[in-house]
């Protein structure tokens, strides 16, 4: 008996160890500045000129119009729980799929002309019935 008393208070003092290291770690940095919950669209790359910060979960938004105006995406952070998609467009066709931003990913340098004169939308929205 002596013996599960001693283990069960060996396990709980390492438990209680580990708890103490986590409680006391440092946060993580937030990539590019953007916040947990937001999607952050930069208008340059290396995650500067913030041009775009969302919450919602299912929206979608033309990067050329208010609030963004930006012409293609520099840079992004995705914290959303959900998929952004990235979305040209093209005359013609109007709006192309051209890219998805899924959670948790970012990127300092998003390429050249990513999502110009497009739209980016989350929770599956197609910006041709959305903006009808």
């Amino acid at each position: 008996m002596a013996w599960i008393r001693k283990t069960t208070l060996a396990v709980s003092g390492m438990a209680m160890a580990v708890g103490a290291l986590g409680a006391t770690a440092a946060p993580a940095a937030a990539v590019g500045g953007c916040p947990a919950g937001k999607l952050c669209l930069y208008d340059f790359i290396n995650y500067k000129g913030l041009a775009l910060t969302s919450t919602s979960t299912k929206a979608c938004f033309i990067l050329s119009a208010s609030p963004s105006y930006m012409g293609d995406i520099g840079s992004y952070v995705n914290n959303l729980p959900v998929n952004a998609a990235v979305w040209e467009w093209r005359a013609g066709t109007r709006y192309t799929l051209v890219g998805t931003i899924g959670p948790g990913k970012f990127s300092s340098n998003a390429g050249s002309n990513f999502g110009v004169n497009g739209a980016v939308c989350m929770g599956g929205l197609d910006p041709d019935e959305y903006f009808g």
